[in-house]
């Protein structure tokens, strides 16, 4: 796999645990979709709502030889942010063959700060910064189950406390994560992706990223 496996407004972004779709013969393990690619992506969908295309964060051009269907995707001829999963059994043309994607979440840096945050815990499992420095890429784990009656739902997002001139000149984005449990329940840990646009970010600046995870506070820092 590539670089993943190679490794909203304030982005009051609902939180969905089955947030990702597939075509019906997908498989796991030693399969014949074992050894598929990772990326994330733009993906495009039609005006029947199904994921057609998708551009790479590494700026491959990926035409699935048959469209995906999303829960999520439910807007017709849109544009998503996915992880998009795709095996080229067609040589190395832009056709592919779509096995599945995941949605992700979109935390845009709002002007100004909200006037209620929450700093409930996640855990980080990693965080990178895009090819062409167009997104702050993360990977989290949440803590969720459910509850008799209840509909809550949790929300994560992200704010930036100030810009600091540096001694050396360089300028530092300072942003935070936030997150609010809502109240529910921590039964059991749930992947979700997120994706920070920072394509307004000059290059040679500096992003320092405060997320508060359940072993304390984890300060990253990425140089754009």
């Amino acid at each position: 796999m590539r670089r993943f496996l190679r490794k909203v407004i304030w982005g009051m972004a609902l939180l969905s645990m089955a947030a990702s779709c597939s075509v019906d013969d997908y498989e796991s393990g030693d399969g014949e979709h074992s050894y598929l690619v990772a990326d994330f992506s733009i993906a495009h969908s039609g005006q029947s709502k199904q994921l057609l295309n998708a551009m790479t964060d590494d700026g491959d051009s990926l035409v699935f030889d048959s469209p995906l269907e999303c829960s999520w995707a439910v807007t017709p001829d849109s544009s998503y942010r996915a992880l998009v999963y795709y095996s080229r059994e067609y040589g190395a043309g832009t056709r592919v063959r779509g096995i599945a994607a995941h949605q992700v979440l979109v935390l845009r840096i709002p002007a100004e700060q909200p006037s209620e945050m929450h700093a409930d815990p996640v855990t980080m499992e990693s965080a990178w910064v895009s090819a062409g420095a167009r997104y702050l890429n993360l990977g989290l784990y949440v803590k969720t189950g459910k509850s008799s009656g209840s509909n809550a739902k949790q929300t994560l997002g992200v704010v930036r406390d100030t810009v600091v001139t540096l001694d050396n000149g360089t300028k530092e984005h300072r942003l935070r994560l936030f997150h609010n449990q809502n109240g529910v329940p921590e039964y059991y840990s749930s992947r979700v992706y997120a994706t920070i646009p920072t394509g307004d970010i000059p290059a040679g600046d500096i992003v320092r990223l405060e997320v508060c995870t359940y072993e304390g506070v984890v300060v990253r820092y990425f140089n754009y």
